[in-house]
């Protein structure tokens, strides 16, 4: 459970537990997209997935091998950025760092997250 909001585009994991299948169910990482303005308890977030969708879509972003392989499995992984929630710090914990197995939120690129951004625009209509 983490105590603050982490900064948009920092990569954290958030277990979904309770939530209903076909729902998203497990520990996953996720990206934070934005700070919540009136509760500070609260973030919005974009799940992260190994699983390639099919199809791919113009609102689904193929993550940087590299930061991957430092703190994600090393697996080639997806910004599924059409699954965006809302949800509390208590469901969120930092990443461990596999070089140092220190715990921390990486951060993509601040590009990277106008990309995730823009993905979201388009996956919702907005």
């Amino acid at each position: 459970m983490l105590k603050f909001q982490p900064k948009p585009g920092s990569v954290i994991y958030c277990n979904y537990r309770g939530f209903v299948a076909p729902e998203m169910i497990k520990k996953r990482p996720v990206i934070i997209v934005s700070k919540h303005k009136h509760n500070s308890k609260l973030v919005t977030i974009v799940p992260i997935s190994t699983t390639k969708p099919v199809p791919v879509e113009n609102y689904h972003l193929e993550m940087d091998i590299p930061f991957c392989a430092l703190y994600l499995e090393g697996e080639k992984s997806w910004v599924k950025c059409d699954m965006i929630n809302v949800v509390s710090l208590d469901r969120l914990n930092l990443i461990r760092d596999k070089r140092s197995g220190n715990r921390h939120a990486p951060a993509v690129g601040s590009t990277f997250l106008l990309q995730i951004k823009d993905c979201i625009k388009k996956a919702h209509s907005l």
